[in-house]
């Protein structure tokens, strides 16, 4: 689900959850004037539908709702994508200390009785909105910060290849030639001829140096780098 950047637009999309109807009214009002869209519902599982459809950017919701309470509506608007990032504000009669604190362990971030004060209700809001704004970017920064990650290893990765490849060719170029070379004597002297064995023997001892170069390409450390040519750089085997 797609979550609002709050530079898009200063107008807020708030959910108003109650099943009294002249709370309803009341908390509409007040958002209104604000300058911020209400969404009025009567009950949680109609604002959770609203919420499936688009995410608000605050919810106001009451603790006791038929179908749904507000106590299930916080927790099941968390579990929808991006839901975690909405804040939610228990607008409700009920008073009570464990009230206040079992609503907020279970997920409400703030909490406001009834009757409340106009000027208290509207700070809350706006401090809410503010933290959801702040929660927002947050994510986009932590999301431009894994990409930006993600980039960088690719390159990294692909510098590392470069470099590989580079070491591979220069370290095995020449005992690769040499083999060639040998290979061609060894199609053109008889056997009988001692330059025969030695081109054998030069062979083997070629393929002996590739293979303990190999060894070390493995376990080469990519730290250990030296100029290669034209400014490029290669991986440094050990005793090179």
């Amino acid at each position: 689900m797609e979550i609002k950047s709050p530079e898009l637009s200063a107008e807020r999309r708030i959910l108003i959850a109650d099943d009294d109807a002249d709370s309803r009214i009341v908390v509409a009002s007040v958002i209104s004037i604000l300058g911020h869209s209400p969404v009025v519902v009567r009950g949680g599982g109609e604002a959770l539908e609203e919420c499936e459809r688009q995410l608000p950017d605050l919810a106001i919701i009451d603790y006791t709702m038929p179908a749904v309470s507000g106590i299930e509506m916080c927790h099941r608007l968390k579990t929808i994508p991006g839901g975690e990032l909405v804040p939610i504000l228990m607008l409700t009669a009920r008073d009570s200390m464990q009230d206040k604190i079992s609503a907020l362990e279970e997920g409400v971030d703030d909490y406001l009785t009834k009757p409340f004060n106009y000027q208290e209700l509207r700070a809350r809001v706006k401090a809410l909105l503010r933290v959801r704004d702040l929660n927002v970017k947050l994510v986009a920064k932590n999301d431009e910060l894994k990409q930006m990650q993600e980039r960088l290893v690719a390159s990294e990765r692909q510098v590392a290849v470069g470099q590989l490849a580079g070491t591979a060719a220069h370290q095995l170029g020449q005992p690769l030639s040499a083999i060639m070379l040998n290979c061609f004597l060894i199609e053109k002297l008889p056997k009988d001829d001692p330059k025969f064995m030695g081109a054998v023997v030069a062979i083997k001892n070629d393929v002996r140096r590739m293979v303990e170069m190999i060894d070390k390409l493995r376990n080469i450390k990519a730290s250990a780098r030296e100029e290669y040519f034209g400014g490029t750089e290669i991986l440094k085997l050990k005793d090179e």
